[in-house]
């Protein structure tokens, strides 16, 4: 029975706490107001639960339960939390000990003068143990019985002591180490992103550099009195320049993905796409072998930004062409995805190559600026949906677009 009881005590107070581990534990989201708040109704009703569902373990030893959410709200320094926890302990006591209203006091004053002293400067266990220790002493002190068997009192009451103890450590031991563990993790993707933003813009430079530093050099050869070298090196300059703008112009679109979502037919996009580059593709003598069916498959998704991922893909494809070129493209529905399959026979991606695939400015043609796949990633993964490219050396390179489908 008093094992039973234990058990209970033990799962009343720990589950409002598992509920706002679990919470933070999905969110991710460390130092932040919501989580403060959810903390906060999560001791209130740890409080309340103990208070309305809990009963003394032992006959003249009050429930030391009652002051788990006080410790919670000194480990956790929310001042409000404490002084509400603080009251209620002192009327539960009061309710228990009539006429040591003062002493109650006394000693949850004690905490708190302890908790501003000690707790910069000591860790948490030696003041959850400093804590145990005194509110042991005192209910010793009030609960003694008159009667002779004051060896079965003290044995109960260090065991409950113990167990009170014992939660109290676990359940502040659960709340710090899943904290500390999401810290480190937001700490690695603050770091990583930052790596990624400062990475970004020394290619972002480098591309803008290169063109100007061409400018330059042809602005310091011309000859105002040699029209015709003039003309030629203008030309050049022209041409540099109008480059930089492509670099720039594609890195603001990566930047500001803005879809104009509705429902449409994803078959009939794909129709559209193919009709509208058949004649490319005769005009180059690409073979293609094109599998698009009639069924409506409806999406919720931007016409015209996923027409401009088709195109971007379709571009690097006919760019990765040479002998006996070919196209396929064919589709593939999944349960509740749908996939567009584009695949060439040209030169391939190598394996390191491919692994960097959708990093800005990383790109394997001469004068590529490196953010079409990128961009392409950014739209489809707007339209919760992702961009894959499998590839062999020399063989074929696929990417492998996914959406998801919608019921109308």
């Amino acid at each position: 029975m008093v094992i039973d009881q234990m058990m209970l005590d033990i799962l009343h107070v720990l589950v409002p706490f598992l509920l706002y581990l679990f919470y933070i534990a999905y969110t991710k989201k460390i130092d932040d107001r919501e989580n403060e708040l959810f903390l906060v109704c999560m001791t209130f009703t740890a409080l309340y639960i103990v208070l309305k569902y809990n009963k003394p373990i032992f006959e003249f030893i009050p429930m030391f339960l009652v002051n788990i959410p006080l410790l919670v709200s000194y480990v956790k320094r929310n001042n409000i939390t404490i002084i509400i926890s603080s009251l209620v302990a002192i009327l539960y006591y009061y309710n228990f000990y009539q006429g040591y209203l003062f002493f109650i006091v006394i000693i949850y004053m004690l905490y708190y003068i302890l908790y501003k002293l000690l707790f910069k400067v000591v860790k948490v266990q030696s003041f959850l143990a400093l804590f145990t220790l005194i509110l042991v002493f005192c209910i010793g002190i009030f609960s003694a019985p008159l009667e002779n068997n004051l060896i079965l009192y003290y044995f109960e009451l260090g065991l409950d002591g113990l167990l009170f103890w014992f939660i109290s450590w676990v359940i502040i031991y659960m709340l710090i180490q899943v904290e500390d563990i999401l810290k480190i993790k937001v700490s690695a993707k603050e770091i990583e992103h930052d790596k990624k933003l400062k990475t970004t813009l020394f290619h972002l430079a480098h591309e803008i550099k290169n063109p100007i530093a061409v400018c330059k050099g042809y602005l310091d050869m011309i000859d105002p009195e040699n029209i015709e070298q003039t003309a030629k090196y203008v030309s050049i300059m022209k041409e540099e320049v109008h480059k930089t703008f492509i670099v720039l112009e594609d890195f603001l679109s990566m930047n500001k993905i803005k879809l104009n979502k509705d429902i449409l037919d994803i078959n009939y996009l794909l129709s559209d796409f193919v009709k509208n580059y058949e004649p490319y593709f005769k005009a180059n003598k690409i073979k293609t072998d094109i599998k698009i069916t009639d069924d409506e498959v409806f999406i919720n998704g931007d016409y015209n930004k996923l027409f401009q991922v088709l195109l971007n893909i379709i571009k690097n494809s006919v760019e990765a062409l040479n002998n006996n070129p070919k196209i396929k493209i064919w589709t593939t529905t999944k349960k509740n995805n749908f996939s567009i399959n584009i695949e060439d026979n040209g030169v391939g991606i190598a394996d390191e190559a491919l692994k960097k695939m959708g990093e800005p400015f990383f790109t394997t043609k001469i004068n590529g600026t490196g953010l079409g796949v990128s961009l392409s990633m950014g739209i489809i993964e707007a339209h919760e949906g992702n961009l894959v490219y499998e590839s062999e050396k020399g063989k074929y390179t696929r990417a492998i677009i996914t959406l998801p489908i919608i019921d109308i």
